[in-house]
């Protein structure tokens, strides 16, 4: 999938390996071009109250850590899904974690 456009949600992505819980395949296998869509919350909500449709665009998909833009897919940037500079998102496959977004900054546009 990709998403025209610029991502607001300026920051980095660090992935959890399979002894944190994460994927046991390492960073997911996103085709160049495309970005990875998934579904994050923002504490103090979880998976069950504050899940919602994310995509991100990573600047290196094969690193653990990355520089990485992203935004909500359907929802605004607001309510329990607010996001901030120093948000942390929890990003999910279903409601397993397998990835924190570090928000440095949130683009005027958002």
């Amino acid at each position: 999938m990709r998403i025209d456009g610029e991502l607001p949600f300026l920051g980095e992505v660090v992935w959890l390996t399979s002894q944190q819980g994460g994927r046991s395949s390492g960073p997911p296998p996103t085709p160049a071009g495309d970005d990875y869509a998934a579904t994050a919350y923002v504490p103090p909500t979880s998976s069950s109250d504050g899940l919602a449709s994310i995509v991100l665009r990573v600047a290196d998909r094969n690193a653990w850590r990355s520089a990485a833009t992203a935004r909500w897919l359907v929802v605004e940037n607001d309510g329990l899904q607010h996001v901030e500079a120093g948000s942390v998102l929890v990003i999910t496959e279903g409601s397993r974690p397998v990835a924190y977004f570090h928000v440095a900054q949130v683009a005027a546009f958002a």
